[in-house]
């Protein structure tokens, strides 16, 4: 079995598409292979092919979280008031411990879904989420991944070329066999 090496990936914002071939080309001619540097942008590669994530989804996703997680706190909230109070709906304890549960952990997992889901929707957190934003509005990205002395060599190229931003990224590898 072979190990798993360490990724490096310098990520590149140009303004239009003539800039971004005209960093491509420089970049293979400094000695970087095609298969190293890509264009993300029309007419080339789109974002899902790179893996920026799409605003929908990390918003539905932030929601669904954060309703589990508020559903089981006002499930344990409900409790809490069943117990600290002398309320009771029902009789039977049981029914009343059931309504408790239900309906504050219904009440918690609706409002974690509309604030977990409004805040990933109206927030842009994520640097995926804002390169993917800067390519729907026309700009182009270049990328460049490897090791570590190819991402250095093409990070010299870049900053001798006019690019509206520049940023490297490090990816370790998980360990094998750990956990």
């Amino acid at each position: 079995m072979t190990a798993a090496r360490d990724r490096y990936l310098l990520v590149s914002v140009v303004a239009n598409e003539a800039q971004a071939l005209g960093l491509y080309r420089l970049l293979q001619r400094s000695g970087l292979s095609p298969e190293n540097v890509a264009i993300v942008g029309s007419g080339y590669r789109d974002c899902d092919a790179v893996g920026f994530a799409k605003p929908l989804d990390v918003s539905r996703q932030r929601a669904f979280r954060t309703a589990a997680f508020t559903g089981v706190i006002g499930a344990v909230m409900g409790l809490a008031f069943l117990a600290a109070t002398p309320v009771r709906i029902f009789d039977n304890m049981i029914l009343n411990i059931l309504l408790a549960i239900t309906t504050a952990g219904l009440s918690g997992a609706m409002g974690g879904f509309l604030v977990g889901g409004g805040v990933g929707l109206l927030s842009e957190s994520g640097e995926s989420i804002s390169y993917r934003s800067k390519v729907e509005r026309g700009k182009y990205l270049v990328l460049v991944e490897g090791a570590e002395t190819l991402v250095e060599k093409a990070d010299a190229v870049v900053k001798a070329f006019q690019c509206e931003s520049t940023q490297r990224y490090y990816f370790r590898p998980p360990a094998l066999g750990k956990k």
